[in-house]
């Protein structure tokens, strides 16, 4: 598995959770997305990249000193924006899947997203463009 297919996965995870959770008051850490630790170096880069663009927010991160994921980030939520593209539907060579389900497939069956499309620079990508005009 090489980093993008590592980020994904985490990306991934943290989504499904957030699905999962709804909004409420919670924090996420590392050991929530119940991964193998060669996945902690990028909890943290992955949570700032789904902020910066957008799909999610959160009240604050803290990292600990100890290690890649000691820490935690406080009431992640996913946006109006990260729901609206998560509902979205996109067509891939087997039909027709939302992006929800497609996140789930990658969280829980460890499907590729280079298999359905280009996560980052296809479905989110395309998605972060076309709602942004």
């Amino acid at each position: 598995m090489d980093d993008i297919q590592k980020s994904e996965l985490v990306i991934s995870r943290i989504l499904s959770l957030l699905m999962e959770w709804g909004i409420q008051e919670c924090e996420l850490r590392f050991s929530e997305l119940q991964l193998d630790e060669e996945f902690a170096p990028f909890f943290f880069p992955c949570v700032e990249w789904l902020i910066d663009e957008g799909v999610i927010r959160a009240s604050g991160i803290d990292k600990f000193l100890e290690g890649n994921a000691a820490g935690i980030v406080r009431r992640p939520v996913l946006t109006s924006f990260g729901m609206k593209i998560l509902g979205r539907s996109v067509e891939l060579e087997e039909g027709s899947i939302s992006l929800s389900k497609a996140v789930r497939e990658v969280s829980e069956q460890g499907r590729s997203f280079s298999q359905i499309g280009d996560f980052f620079g296809g479905l989110l990508g395309g998605f972060t463009k076309s709602m942004g005009s």
